[in-house]
């Protein structure tokens, strides 16, 4: 079994920080992405994908303590404080560190989570760094990437608990998201202040957890209202499918929620959902 790319190779990838994975078509100006490309081990197909997630995931099991020790330290140099205007390539690093290169695990599609549930889920190594990493956050003071780190091990949490049917997992992916949100207080990533409990909603319906899934998408809109920056698609999206399930599920309750939102809601985002909002549920498609 042989690495894919040096040591040295890996401490210089991360030493130039998560940055715009590069795709065909675009033309990307940055001296970082060209010095990717001179790497033939971390292109694939021509196009840098790591970010540098995905060649750490790879590098794991040739890494040393010591050597794991040395990437934590580029990646607490470059890794932000201040959350950035869009979350996507940061959170795109971590879950590639966890050997997940699809975004959403099995609350993606249902092939997905057909695929998920025939793997063999092993995130040993990748927990042990990140674990590390988290450690190093702490002592840094690095909310953004506490509550990343959290938000993206909650994923990882709820495919566990619900491919494996484990009540324990369930439990410990609801603390994980409800600290993603408790750290998002303090550094003030808006967006970790509602999505989690959304993506909580949406393990607990998969499971069946109707109480809970109602409760935790009730608090993504007490939370969006509060605190969505904006009202792009994909926060629409999440909040169409907690009104759907909020409608099916809670009937009795669901008429005087519906109301109270659409006569008092100030937020762009909660405000354009219930505009139209028969016709975002219809566009969920079957969700």
């Amino acid at each position: 079994m042989f690495s894919h790319i040096t040591y040295e190779q890996l401490l210089k990838l991360t030493s130039y920080g998560v940055f715009a994975m590069g795709f065909k078509g675009t033309s990307i100006q940055d001296k970082r992405l060209e010095e990717c490309k001179k790497i033939d081990g971390a292109m694939h197909r021509g196009i840098y994908t790591g970010s540098p997630g995905k060649d750490i995931y790879l590098m794991l099991p040739f890494l040393t303590d010591e050597q794991m020790e040395e990437i934590i330290k580029e990646i607490l140099n470059n890794f932000p404080n201040i959350p950035p205007g869009n979350h996507v390539n940061v959170a795109a690093c971590i879950r590639f560190i966890y050997g997940q290169f699809e975004k959403q695990g099995i609350l993606r599609s249902k092939k997905d989570f057909e695929r998920m549930k025939k793997e063999k889920l092993d995130w040993e190594l990748p927990r042990k760094f990140l674990k590390l990493l988290y450690k190093e956050f702490e002592n840094n003071n690095n909310f953004y990437g506490l509550s990343m780190l959290c938000e993206m091990e909650g994923h990882r949490l709820g495919d566990e608990a619900v491919i494996y049917k484990d009540k324990n997992k369930l439990k410990e992916m609801e603390e994980t998201y409800n600290k993603s949100v408790a750290f998002a207080y303090k550094c003030k990533s808006y967006k970790h202040l509602f999505t989690p409990y959304y993506w909580s909603g949406s393990y607990f319906a998969k499971l069946g957890e109707t109480k809970k899934a109602i409760k935790y998408y009730k608090l993504t809109f007490e939370q969006a209202e509060k605190y969505c920056p904006d009202s792009r698609d994909g926060y629409i999206y999440k909040l169409a499918i907690c009104a759907k399930y909020i409608r099916d599920k809670d009937g009795k309750r669901w008429n005087s929620f519906c109301k109270t939102y659409k006569k008092n809601s100030k937020n762009k985002c909660v405000k354009k959902l219930f505009e139209k909002l028969d016709v975002f549920i219809g566009n969920l498609k079957g969700k």
